[in-house]
Formats: C-alpha cells, sequence, structure tokens
C-alpha cells in the first residue's frame, strides 16, 4: 500500500513540474551597474510587463521579474512607458515557449522593444548580474 501511494506521489510530481516553469524577464545592466552596484535611474519609472494579458509586475533597468507559467507557449509584453509601438512592446508582444525548466527572455536594450531567449547558463549570468548590482 505505501508503495502504491508512493508511486502515485511520484507520478503527481513529474506530473506537475512538466505542466510549470519558471520564466524571467530581465533587463541587463551596463557594466557599470554589475561592477559598482550603482542604477544609472533609482528613482525611474518602470514599465508594466504582461504574461498571457496578465500583468505579472513591472520592470526597470537592471533589474529581474520571474514569474510560473505553464508548459507551452505564452505571450510576453512589455508596455513601454505609455507606448506600445516596437517588438516586445508592441500589441503582438513576444511569443516564448516554456517546459518544465527556467526560460529567460532578455531586454536587448534599455527601452524594452525587442528580446530575445537565452540558454540557461546565460540566462542564470544575466540574473546575477542583477541580483549583483541590486544589492
Amino acid at each position: 500500500m505505501k508503495i502504491t501511494f508512493a508511486v502515485l506521489g511520484l507520478a503527481t510530481m513529474i506530473t506537475h513540474s512538466a505542466q510549470a516553469g519558471e520564466l524571467y524577464i530581465i533587463s541587463r545592466c551596463a557594466p557599470i551597474q554589475i561592477l559598482t552596484g550603482w542604477k544609472t535611474d533609482p528613482f525611474g519609472s518602470s514599465s508594466p510587463v504582461f504574461v498571457n494579458g496578465k500583468l505579472v509586475g513591472n520592470l526597470k533597468i537592471c533589474d529581474a521579474l520571474r514569474t510560473n507559467v505553464g508548459a507551452g507557449n505564452h505571450n510576453v509584453r512589455v508596455k513601454l512607458a505609455g507606448k506600445s509601438d516596437y517588438g516586445i512592446s508592441s500589441d503582438a508582444g513576444m511569443s516564448v515557449a516554456a517546459a518544465a525548466a527556467p526560460v529567460y527572455v532578455v531586454m536587448t536594450n534599455n527601452n524594452f522593444t525587442s528580446a530575445y531567449v537565452v540558454n540557461s547558463e546565460e540566462g542564470r549570468q544575466h540574473l546575477a548580474n542583477v541580483r549583483q548590482a541590486n544589492k
């Protein structure tokens, strides 16, 4: 009987982990921010981030946002300070495929008009840089 419950519990954990994952949206830091922790605009406004049309938080330059998502394709959009014209800032946003492993979306510039998905190693490094700068 105990073995049956253990097997059922393991199957539930495997099924659950295959259905949910972490999505990190990262705004890179300039090298001076990484080395000194100094932010270019610590009081600057932040931009709302939407996943599948739902607000999940706000993102500043040299910042990161984490949210849980299910497996499958998700629409990520960053509405930049009232503008909604280009790339990930546009109404169309960006399609991101998620699975059980964390997914890292990194902004290519400080105006959040474009982004790309990076591999786990590079994503963890970008995340570490943001955390280091924000200590």
